[in-house]
């Protein structure tokens, strides 16, 4: 698990939950979304960041990896969002 700031010094909490799936978490007002023309996701942006795309990187223990998809998770808490992630090296 890595705790990561945003720019505006609210915690991301980065947890590997198992090869090369990734769960960020952390307190958010807002989020953006964006998806392709299949519905799924294609980019995901916490307030203050990270802003996360397919294609793009997460940095995890100073290794960067792939981002290969992305998913929503349904926290049920007001204000936390929480994404997994699943990525290649």
């Amino acid at each position: 698990m890595e705790i990561k700031k945003n720019r505006y010094g609210d915690e991301r909490v980065i947890e590997k939950t198992g090869s090369g799936k990734f769960r960020i978490m952390g307190e958010s007002q807002f989020s953006r979304v964006s998806e392709d023309e299949n519905g799924n996701i294609s980019m995901f942006d916490f307030e203050g960041g990270p802003c996360l795309n397919i294609g793009g990187t997460l940095n995890f223990k100073k290794i960067d990896w792939r981002i290969l998809s992305i998913k929503v998770e349904d926290t049920k808490q007001e204000n936390l969002c929480s994404i997994i992630v699943e990525a290649r090296l």
